[in-house]
């Protein structure tokens, strides 16, 4: 089968991110090619491990990779929002296996798509659509500052995902 080339994203998850948070401040799970289709303000640099540094602003989160790898990201992304480093988050993950081993995800609104989400797989001529054989989840981590512009961040995030998949929020 040769090497397993990653999947990135589609423009349509990134885009119904960036208008839940209003832009996307910083991609710490960039890549040269999640780049071009994320165009956060920030990635970290090359010489920079984002798993030690400290985050900011809203982020993008979509870790490459199985479940152990995704619940590594997943446990930092959840620290900086604790610690306030970061003010909100979408993670995206096919690695659905997340859900059982990372309980604390259900204290966030997540939504399970109703079919797998389709992602984008580089080839030399332009990106191609995939089909994982996992499915998806997308998790939010609204604004804890609470402005008035933010009180409804949670209800926009259940709008411009609701359509894709079933939007579960725990009281």
């Amino acid at each position: 089968a040769g090497i397993k080339l990653p999947l990135y994203p589609t423009p349509q998850i990134i885009e119904r991110a960036r208008t839940v948070m209003g832009r996307i401040d910083y991609d710490p799970t960039s890549d040269p090619i999640q780049q071009v289709l994320v165009d956060s303000t920030a990635v970290p640099s090359i010489e920079i491990n984002p798993l030690q540094e400290h985050w900011h602003g809203n982020c993008w989160v979509s870790p490459k990779g199985a479940v152990r790898n995704a619940r590594i990201w997943l446990t930092k992304t959840i620290n900086e929002y604790r610690n306030g480093h970061i003010n909100s988050f979408i993670y995206f993950t096919s690695a659905s296996e997340i859900l059982r081993a990372s309980p604390v995800i259900w204290d966030y609104p997540i939504c399970i798509p109703f079919k797998r989400v389709k992602q984008l797989r580089a080839t030399p001529d332009g990106f191609e659509p995939v089909s994982p054989s996992t499915w998806n989840c997308i998790i939010y981590g609204p604004p804890q500052e609470h402005t008035i512009s933010d009180i409804d961040k949670i209800s926009l995030f259940h709008e411009q995902f609701r359509d894709i998949g079933r939007v579960i929020f725990n009281e």
